[in-house]
């Protein structure tokens, strides 16, 4: 394969030992069209002897995934999602050695924590405004200040995905506090505390070992009251520039704080929903401000983190109509454009990253010194 790029998983059980097939097939079919050879592989599964890799293609005719010993490729799409702190451990082992032995190169490059994120947009004045109050979580003095000066608070972790262990603390009017949210493991957390003491005291317990944030709580609901942001998708197309490739609303289930897929929501088309919540006028304007902010926080991160492939972006709308930017992740899903329907936007989500590829192969640029090499970063993923 003279031009090939290896999508990089985190080994499971099954055959084959990957999840996220149907996408991964998809990303083969992708790179059959543009002459791209497309396979997936493992990092430890790298033979140093034969300098090949065991990875495994997929043949469109028979709809089947096949095992190869293959080369290592030109570059590596980075989809590594760990379950837990051992599969992390395995797998880092695994990039390094495979780092020492043949040094590749990525696509692009992962995002660091939230809270670093936070603070490269903060870096720029176009996009602080846009941007809640955060800061670190270090102590429950710190949530008591807060809770005293606004009466609520939005707790999140550094690291988490999907809204896993988000928590709204809110003061009641009664004297006592409402703990609402995702719990570790996506349950919902709905809680009362007579006592100030005691709330602080839980939420120790639930937040110790891990590294929180503690944020401006935005209201970003619908009329009806339920939970909801934009997913925005930018992506590098097959001249290497950004383009947002769509977007669309995700609402959360009556009573939720977070509007991921993951925890119960679902997906609707962007113009629509804002023009009910917001009026035809002021739906356009919000529309073509959402597209803005995409294009120039994923501008503005690739000056901070070097070269990016695609992001997924997190923006919400409070009842004012004011633009939020919620999240910023590196490594995106694509499950709303499917869920509304949007063929167009579903087929370039998947055609983006090898036609970007096609034309690094394709460029001197895959040569030049600043190119990013492979990282053992890797996301959770439940």
């Amino acid at each position: 394969m003279e031009r090939s790029i290896g999508i990089m998983v985190c080994e499971m059980e099954g055959e084959p030992p990957f999840a996220d097939k149907s996408f991964y097939a998809k990303l083969c079919s992708a790179g059959e069209a543009l002459g791209v050879g497309v396979f997936v592989f493992s990092p430890g599964r790298f033979d140093p002897a034969s300098g090949t890799v065991t990875g495994f293609t997929f043949d469109l005719p028979s709809q089947t995934w096949s095992r190869r010993k293959l080369a290592l490729p030109k570059l590596v799409y980075d989809r590594s999602f760990y379950t837990d702190s051992s599969q992390y451990v395995r797998h880092r082992t695994a990039v390094h050695e495979l780092q020492r032995l043949s040094p590749i190169k990525l696509l692009g490059r992962s995002l660091s924590g939230k809270w670093e994120v936070q603070r490269s947009l903060a870096a720029d004045p176009l996009l602080r405004p846009h941007l809640p109050k955060t800061e670190r979580l270090r102590s429950m003095n710190q949530l008591e200040g807060w809770l005293n000066d606004r009466g609520e608070a939005f707790l999140k972790p550094d690291a988490g995905t999907h809204g896993k262990g988000a928590l709204h603390v809110s003061a009641c009017d009664d004297g006592r506090f409402l703990l609402t949210g995702r719990d570790r493991h996506n349950r919902v957390v709905s809680e009362g505390f007579g006592t100030l003491p005691k709330l602080l005291e839980h939420i120790g317990r639930r937040t110790v070992g891990s590294r929180y944030l503690i944020q401006q709580y935005l209201t970003l609901a619908s009329q009806s009251g339920d939970a909801f942001d934009i997913r925005s998708l930018v992506q590098k197309d097959g001249t290497g520039r950004w383009q947002l490739t769509g977007m669309a609303v995700r609402r959360g289930q009556p009573g939720s704080v977070t509007s991921n897929l993951h925890g119960g929501g679902h997906a609707e088309e962007l113009l629509p929903f804002l023009q009910s919540e917001f009026g035809s006028r002021t739906a356009q304007s919000l529309a073509l401000k959402l597209h803005q902010l995409s294009l120039r926080i994923s501008e503005t991160l690739e000056e901070h983190y070097g070269r990016l492939a695609e992001l997924g972006i997190d923006l919400g709308v409070d009842r004012s109509g004011n633009v939020w930017i919620i999240e910023v992740n590196s490594k995106p899903g694509r499950a709303v454009f499917a869920q509304i329907a949007d063929e167009r936007s579903a087929a370039s989500a998947v055609r983006n990253p090898i036609a970007y590829a096609r034309f690094l192969l394709d460029s001197a640029t895959l040569s030049r010194p600043h190119w990013p090499m492979l990282t053992t970063q890797a996301s959770r993923k439940p």
